[in-house]
């Protein structure tokens, strides 16, 4: 018989329940991951997965978002970091704040919040121009986090600066396409980093796309990790867009205009 998938609800990691010590902070009850994290997993040089096992991961995180964008929530943080594995190896959707400790490395401050630090690599094009999130701002991460399982948790855009991101995405540039990944998954990764919001697909559409490329996956394909992704000199998959005009300073009319 066909094995039915997990309702979309158990996809998210729940809350157990909060703890109040008499002293000290107050402690957050989550359930027990027994692997841990999505991204040190997919890593870990003894695991073997395959294009299926990775993709099939994936498919799980689209669930889990389909169900929080239904419930109107905007997760703002979506990475292999910020999902959990079950002893079933049932993926998690999660926020961690813990995550910025942990993978410190992968949150940087923007010039307009240089207290805030934010995952630069995994945001949306007008997420970085004006620090606002959207559920198709949670796609765009989505996508990125398939380029994560694919590479079995390389980092997005290496050598690229994060404060440069946003003129590296304007000229129309993406990230590579990873060697085991079939072409019809990077077309749904493309889609995802759309530039306009309304043309990159909802979550719903990804579980079907997703669906459907696993359903045309024929025999066992193993990820390596003996890969290393560059940004290669190749063509744009996007047409360049113009950079936004830079606002006039505050108290001064812009110029040719009246006093």
């Amino acid at each position: 018989d066909e094995e039915l998938p997990p309702p979309p609800g158990s996809l998210v990691l729940s809350l157990l329940g909060v703890c109040l010590p008499r002293h000290g902070l107050p402690l957050v009850v989550l359930p027990y991951m027994r692997h841990g994290d999505l991204r040190h997993f997919i890593r870990a040089q003894e695991r073997s997965p395959t294009v299926k096992d990775l993709i099939g991961f994936g498919l799980q995180v689209a669930l889990g978002m389909e169900y929080l964008a239904q419930k109107k929530f905007v997760h703002r943080d979506l990475a292999a970091r910020n999902c959990m594995l079950d002893e079933t190896l049932t993926v998690k959707v999660a926020d961690f704040g813990l995550a910025r400790d942990v993978f410190g490395k992968e949150y940087y401050s923007v010039r307009e919040h240089r207290h805030a630090k934010l995952p630069v690599k995994w945001m949306a094009l007008e997420s970085l121009q004006t620090q606002k999130f959207t559920t198709k701002s949670d796609v765009w991460s989505f996508g990125v986090l398939m380029w994560e399982l694919l590479t079995r948790g390389a980092s997005p855009y290496p050598g690229v600066d994060p404060y440069d991101m946003a003129r590296y995405l304007l000229r129309g540039r993406r990230l590579p396409q990873p060697c085991h990944c079939p072409d019809t998954l990077y077309g749904v990764m493309l889609n995802c980093w759309a530039p306009a919001p309304e043309e990159r697909p909802s979550f719903t559409g990804l579980v079907g796309e997703l669906e459907r490329v696993l359903a045309t996956l024929e025999g066992e394909h193993y990820v390596n990790l003996a890969v290393t992704y560059v940004n290669l000199e190749r063509g744009p998959p996007f047409p360049p867009l113009p950079a936004p005009a830079p606002h006039p300073p505050r108290g001064h009319p812009p110029r040719g205009g009246r006093g």
